[in-house]
């Protein structure tokens, strides 16, 4: 019965493993002049995002130029895998932070600290902006200590383990005592409730709320709310030894992000209305 039990637990255990992402080191790829790797993603309105059966988004577009200029400038060739369903972001960020070799996760990853300590993450490529949203038919909050007053009879919506959950804590920790929130699986989730929902509240990132206005949704953004604060990244597994070949990428010639390449690319799958709020920031 015992080498049952412990045949059990170590399937598991395999089988848990088995879940995780692989891909080439980079010191395998320079040694054999060829290898893969493999992206996880999370699919992001104009960050990651199926064009019929293909993925685009400005995070792909980025990736795909990174992997052009190794593959040049190292005389190597990379292939590159697409890997998970895109559904959502802890089960991507997780399985980054659990997996090996050269993994990478695209989406809407904000960089912080706490983060640092648990993965390895690129060189920004974006400055994130957040907005507090609710139906059009909620009056506008002009400050934040007027929440219990405009908001006092919505709900919060958040998805779990993500900053705008943090956001919506401190909202409530500061401002608002008796703030009823729920928490929701994905930030694509958040988005859906408060598109359905009059009585309904959430931060959305920058690339949700572009699809809001886009698909024109009923959504009011209240512009005392806006959080500009923090960066998007690429993130690997770590003990990833892929940060280097990031950071020669995006320093030269000049920066990627100042290159023309990168302003078309969010030109392309941000549009007019997307370059003019970052120009908030």
């Amino acid at each position: 019965m015992k080498k049952i039990f412990l045949f059990i637990i170590l399937c598991s255990s395999f089988s848990s493993f088995a879940q995780n992402y692989s891909g080439d080191t980079w010191a395998q790829i320079k040694s054999n002049k060829q290898g893969a790797i493999s992206i996880a993603y999370v699919e992001t309105f104009g960050f990651v995002y199926k064009d019929g059966d293909k993925l685009t988004g400005v995070c792909v577009d980025i990736m795909n130029d990174f992997v052009n200029y190794i593959n040049e400038k190292k005389g190597v060739k990379i292939t590159t895998n697409f890997v998970g369903d895109g559904t959502s972001f802890k089960g991507m960020y997780d399985k980054v932070r659990a997996s090996s070799g050269g993994v990478f996760g695209l989406g809407n990853i904000t960089i912080t600290d706490e983060r640092k300590r648990e993965v390895k993450f690129s060189p920004p490529f974006i400055t994130n902006l957040a907005f507090l949203v609710t139906q059009n038919g909620v009056g506008t909050l002009t400050k934040l200590e007027d929440l219990p007053k405009t908001f006092g009879k919505l709900t919060a919506f958040t998805a779990k383990g993500t900053l705008n959950e943090k956001r919506i804590v401190e909202l409530k920790q500061k401002y608002f005592p008796d703030m009823k929130i729920v928490i929701t699986a994905s930030s694509k989730e958040t988005y859906e409730k408060i598109s359905n929902d009059p009585n309904a509240f959430a931060y959305l990132d920058l690339a949700f709320y572009l699809e809001a206005v886009q698909s024109k949704k009923p959504l009011k953004r209240h512009a005392i709310g806006d959080k500009a604060s923090e960066q998007f990244g690429f993130v690997m597994p770590p003990n990833s030894d892929w940060y280097p070949l990031l950071d020669e990428f995006f320093k030269a010639d000049g920066g990627y992000t100042n290159s023309p390449q990168y302003k078309n690319i969010l030109k392309k799958h941000l549009g007019e209305i997307g370059i003019k709020l970052l120009q908030f920031k």
